[in-house]
């Protein structure tokens, strides 16, 4: 961190992939995204979540996609928890080309503030096999 903030503070910490799963499905319960009609949102069957601003947040990744799709608001602080529920994934965040690697049995949380709104693609950039070109995912920044 002393020259260029070319990389982000982060914390870790040993978890398994039963408690993990837990706090994702409390929070897609508690915060999945509805539309105007009031019917939860989704892309391709994954939950949108649209938690409020300074709140923990938590994604998985597993063999091939990450999960859920989070839905944050531009200039709010959030920690971000990941982890892998099966084998060695690399999370990117594109185009800002944000990089970790996230690891079974290890919980790693870093704080983002999104300072821009759009679509943001998260990509696993550590092959874990057939399907790796198919683990993408989504961050939506809004403007609230």
């Amino acid at each position: 961190h002393i020259y260029g903030k070319q990389n982000l503070s982060n914390e870790a910490y040993q978890t398994t992939p039963a408690k993990f799963q837990v706090k994702v499905d409390e929070m897609v319960e508690k915060y999945q995204a509805r539309d105007a009609d009031g019917n939860l949102r989704s892309e391709a069957g994954i939950p949108i979540v649209s938690p409020p601003a300074g709140s923990d947040v938590y994604l998985l990744g597993r063999l091939w996609q990450w999960y859920p799709i989070l839905e944050l608001e531009k200039d709010q602080s959030y920690r971000i928890h990941l982890t892998s529920m099966d084998w060695q994934h690399g999370f990117s965040l594109q185009p800002v080309n944000i990089n970790l690697q996230v690891l079974p049995g290890y919980e790693m949380v870093v704080t983002m503030a999104p300072d821009q709104a759009g679509d943001y693609a998260i990509v696993c950039n550590e092959y874990c096999g057939i399907g790796h070109h198919t683990m993408l995912g989504k961050i939506i920044v809004t403007e609230k």
